[in-house]
């Protein structure tokens, strides 16, 4: 059932929630998407665990102001629903942009999150959108091809694996959005430096990479030492539907050891060992 809560500034920001349990973990969607998205994720842990899922402002049923977004501005509105709902020390898992936005809210807000886990979000490697996804910021503004331009970006996004109903169905998804949605909502992605927010994410993290190119994960330890790195097999961005089990198993197995893990990253500098007994 959708629900709501009004933001200080106004904004209607939609929701929902299942199960019951602790660690609470809540789903963030990622660009032009919505909370429909996290569905396999929400049926595999309510079992175990309180599960919220949020439209992001500008997406699904949540309203769609015509003004500046921010990874900034979508963490502060994830804060106020964790606020909202009374949850302590969750767990947020946030899908391709999602990423930005939990890393975000674990940098501004510390105290309301336990642990973050980000799934293909490659725009939360410093230098990945400079290489790839700012050689379409000319085509992004209200007067540019927009639309196919975001249609394009997404669709490189998927491997052959992939189900390809997931790449024929871009641009019917890109139709539910308002064109300033569709061009704001870049900007925000585009605009983004995750190195300063990085720097700033104490508690545990796993990184689930799903292909992308270009990811320097030794930067991203040396920001984050505590991140623990993942990784799907024959799956492209849709990895959270297309290989759910493989998705479901590693965060099952970070949320339950997440303050453990991390601390082995911390002492081995990221590569677990062996740890034999002395002669």
């Amino acid at each position: 059932m959708t629900e709501w809560i009004t933001t200080r500034d106004g904004v209607r920001i939609a929701y929902h929630q299942v199960g019951a349990g602790h660690p609470p973990i809540v789903f963030v969607h990622g660009i032009y998407g919505n909370r429909g998205g996290s569905a396999i994720q929400e049926e595999y842990f309510w079992p175990d665990h309180r599960c919220v899922a949020v439209d992001l402002r500008g997406n699904g049923d949540s309203d769609k102001p015509d003004e500046v977004y921010t990874m900034a501005r979508h963490a502060d509105d994830v804060a106020e629903l964790l606020c909202h709902l009374g949850l302590e020390r969750s767990v947020l898992v946030g899908h391709s942009m999602g990423g930005q936005v939990v890393i975000s809210v674990a940098a501004r807000h510390p105290d309301l999150v336990g642990a973050i886990a980000s799934i293909d979000s490659p725009s939360n490697m410093p230098g990945w959108q400079k290489r790839f996804s700012n050689s379409y910021d000319h085509l992004m503004t209200r007067d540019g091809p927009f639309r196919e331009a975001a249609r394009t970006f997404l669709g490189a996004a998927y491997l052959p694996t992939d189900d390809p109903s997931r790449v024929a169905g871009i641009s019917e998804r890109l139709a539910a959005f308002p064109d300033h949605v569709i061009v704001r909502q870049w900007w925000a992605l585009s605009s983004f430096d995750p190195a300063p927010v990085l720097r700033r994410v104490k508690c545990p993290y796993l990184y689930i990479d799903c292909g992308q190119p270009y990811l320097e994960f030794d930067l991203l330890r040396e920001l984050c030492p505590q991140v623990v790195i993942g990784k799907t097999v024959g799956s492209g961005h849709a990895a959270t539907r297309d290989v759910p089990d493989q998705v479901n198993a590693m965060l099952r197995r970070f949320i339950e050891h997440a303050d453990a893990i991390s601390a082995e990253m911390i002492r081995t500098g990221g590569v677990f060992q062996y740890t034999f007994p002395s002669k």
